[in-house]
């Protein structure tokens, strides 16, 4: 049952960021998933919302298989920086308030980012511990060049859905005892 929510919840994610998305335009400063979000609160917040179950039960089935528990306190952390990225505006005109939805969206964005990296660097998944390294990179690369567009802020994260669903429904090597 773990393994159906942790791909339906994926799924969803992506159908309703893709949908959210097409508001503003893939491409472009103006399509920058936030900028979206002070025309349509609700629809961000339900986006957010959606994005942080998804990725976080997906992170808690995949750390279930180890004996790592690190992972509990930075998934708090991480929910406290999406709850500040929906609850205050993305406008430079309230600057306290745009502070605070920056300040929660990098929370947000590099805890989950590192969580999963250690994931999948912890079950000795290498090739997608490499692949998670260097979306991440080259998302940072991305925004520091281009800023923001719905595209690079969506690329890591549907690559976190679709990763963490691989890690998550691949079976199991299980030992066999000679006797």
């Amino acid at each position: 049952m773990k393994k159906v929510i942790c791909l339906v919840s994926s799924c969803i994610a992506i159908i309703y960021s893709v949908i959210y998305s097409s508001l503003g335009g893939f491409s472009g400063n103006s399509g920058a998933l936030s900028k979206i979000g002070l025309e349509h609160p609700l629809l961000f917040a339900v986006w957010g919302l959606l994005t942080y179950f998804a990725l976080a039960f997906n992170i808690i089935v995949g750390y279930k298989k180890t004996r790592y528990r690190f992972y509990i306190p930075l998934l708090a952390v991480s929910l406290i920086g999406m709850i500040l990225t929906i609850c205050f505006d993305f406008d430079y005109d309230k600057y306290n308030e745009y502070i605070l939805h920056c300040a929660g969206s990098l929370a947000f964005s590099a805890i989950m980012g590192i969580t999963v990296f250690l994931l999948f660097l912890l079950r000795k998944s290498y090739v997608l511990a490499t692949i998670s390294g260097v979306i991440l990179i080259t998302d940072l690369v991305l925004l520091i060049i281009f800023k923001e567009t719905a595209f690079i802020e969506l690329m890591p994260i549907f690559a976190g859905y679709v990763m963490l669903c691989i890690h998550n429904l691949k079976k199991e090597k299980t030992l066999v005892e000679i006797n």
